[in-house]
């Protein structure tokens, strides 16, 4: 492989950066207008399912988010009717949350999370590939001024 001098490589990493914000953007768009749901309540809904049932902090842990992010959109969910949360039989404290016949039905039907297809193909990578990703990310986010900066789900109000 040829070796790029510094503005093929800014060129590339930018057109990289533009591409991954472009499919997440793309696909919110797409399963908004065809399923009545934002991406990130469909990625919550698909976790949901693949596991039946879920405290909200296990929800949250699986899916690298932030619990008040989570309970805020299974709030909505539930709105919508395609989720209810049960308190746990054994221990009251524990709030469990499942699909509906409705959730269920909407999830059979709708396409897999892109969210989840970038965690699938990032647990998937070699240690040492993950750790120069994640370097380079945190690197990004410096260069950014990011780091403090509060966030939730890709693209969405949530």
């Amino acid at each position: 492989m040829q070796k790029l001098d510094q503005d093929a490589q800014i060129y590339e990493t930018m057109q990289s950066i533009r591409r991954i914000i472009k499919a997440l953007q793309d696909y919110s768009r797409e399963v908004c207008s065809h399923f009545g749901v934002t991406g990130p309540q469909l990625w919550v809904l698909k976790t949901i399912f693949e596991n039946k049932s879920l405290p909200l902090g296990e929800l949250s842990n699986k899916m690298y988010l932030h619990p008040s992010t989570i309970s805020g959109v299974v709030d909505r969910l539930g709105n919508k009717g395609y989720v209810v949360r049960d308190r746990d039989s054994e221990d009251r404290r524990i709030v469990n949350v499942r699909l509906t016949p409705e959730g269920e039905a909407l999830v059979r039907k709708a396409p897999n999370p892109v969210q989840g297809r970038m965690i699938y193909g990032l647990k998937q990578l070699k240690r040492e590939e993950l750790g120069l990703i994640h370097q380079s990310m945190q690197k990004l986010v410096d260069i950014m001024e990011a780091r403090n900066l509060k966030v939730t789900f890709f693209f969405d109000r949530e």
